[in-house]
């Protein structure tokens, strides 16, 4: 049935389009906030029409002038102890031209995940080829940052999405997400779920590593992760040292695959004990249940016997939001300072020397901008992220001067 046939259908796309609407608004309103110095007084900023320039991906360099508002903190699920962190669905293209949701992809988007319109954005349809597809087209989030792809037209006639870790955080709910998919035939080919320790106290990744090395067996695999058949082959990547953290790896891609790494080192804190546990589960050999979308954590758990065992050892309680927050603002905030230092450091001491007593002023006239680094986008909210940083920067053994200057 047609959505423009059905009234609830026509109530939701409604209230997707009022949605809508309000994004664009405070999209133009960021917008000319940012660029406001760089524009005539007297040339008005029209509203955003179509699709914003795709800023660096993975750029640790501070660019950016967009703002760390994203959503709420309230706007996150905070009941699990693991988390989404890719997913790939696949489904009827029939189905859903039948439905009537193919007209326009970000409805479709908001009726099957509900990711708001206000965070989520589609880029221009392309005949790119992309996983067997010969049209596809890009998922943005607010900033402008790729988190997803849309391909159609191949592959058995289907219709797939792809989200990455950025994009499932805007999800709320997946519990709600579940039985929509299940309406349009939607199976999973590849799903990624991840636990977090923080402080490290499941071990370190050598340590894992010095385990399963100990449990090789004759034909090359490892005993540690066997669970009937064929022991998995494991694949260590060392940094020797040098702080960019170390990543070990279980099983092969298509599969189904185990990797443990070191998380804050890979964000720029080389002294950071956060460690990431983190499983993915491909539906290429076997059948991906969508239930794992609302309970990542048993799944984590049951795919490796290593992990069952050493995943009891985690309490079952709520897990903190704030604390995920707060050690995500550490670990950039702690890579963000090392790359100022380095970069601008003596640019800056130059400044300081030629102008004295001066020297604030001029760096907040002509050197700073509005906005905060791409790195802090999506974390928390911008009247926040101040707090969350300078916290970061106190506690942090490296920078304790912090603490005589707030004293």
């Amino acid at each position: 049935m047609s959505r423009r046939s059905s009234s609830s259908d026509s109530a939701v796309y409604v209230d997707f389009l009022e949605r809508e609407r309000r994004a664009d608004v405070e999209k133009a309103a960021r917008l000319y906030e940012t660029r406001r110095d760089r524009v005539k007084p007297s040339y008005v900023f029209p509203a955003p029409s179509g699709e914003k320039g795709v800023g660096p991906n993975s750029n640790t360099g501070q660019k950016g002038e967009g703002d760390c508002s994203g959503i709420a903190q309230d706007d996150f699920d905070s009941s699990r102890l693991a988390c989404v962190d890719f997913l790939t669905v696949v489904m009827s293209r029939d189905l859903l031209q039948q439905c009537g949701y193919l007209d326009e992809f970000k409805f479709l988007l908001y009726l099957l995940f509900n990711l708001d319109p206000k965070y989520i954005s589609i880029g221009k349809r392309t005949s790119n080829r992309w996983h067997f597809y010969s049209s596809s087209a890009s998922i943005f989030d607010s900033n402008g940052d790729v988190v997803g792809k849309l391909g159609w037209d191949g592959n058995n006639d289907s219709f797939c999405i792809s989200l990455s870790g950025a994009a499932c955080r805007y999800i709320r709910d997946w519990f709600k997400v579940i039985p929509v998919l299940q309406s349009v035939g939607a199976r999973i080919t590849r799903c990624d779920v991840a636990y977090d320790d923080y402080e490290g106290k499941l071990g370190t990744v050598r340590h894992h590593e010095a385990q399963a090395r100990e449990n090789l067996a004759p034909s090359g695999g490892c005993l540690l992760f066997a669970s009937g058949g064929t022991p998995p082959r494991t694949r260590f990547l060392d940094d020797h040292g040098g702080g960019s953290g170390c990543t070990l790896y279980v099983g092969q891609k298509g599969h189904k695959q185990l990797c443990i790494y070191d998380k804050g080192k890979q964000l720029g804190s080389p002294d950071s004990s956060w460690v990431r546990y983190e499983v993915r589960f491909y539906g290429k050999h076997a059948i991906v249940p969508l239930d794992i979308l609302a309970d990542p954590f048993r799944y984590l758990r049951g795919s490796y016997g290593y992990l069952d065992s050493l995943l009891s050892k985690v309490v079952a309680s709520v897990s903190s939001r704030i604390h995920c927050v707060v050690k995500h603002v550490e670990a950039s905030a702690v890579a963000m300072v090392r790359w100022l230092r380095c970069q601008a450091g003596p640019a800056i001491s130059l400044l300081r020397q030629s102008l004295g007593d001066s020297f604030n002023d001029f760096l907040a006239e002509y050197v700073e901008r509005s906005g905060f680094p791409s790195r802090f986008r999506r974390m928390c909210s911008r009247v926040q992220l101040p707090m969350y940083f300078r916290e970061s920067l106190v506690v942090h053994p490296g920078f304790s001067e912090v603490s005589n200057v707030a004293a």
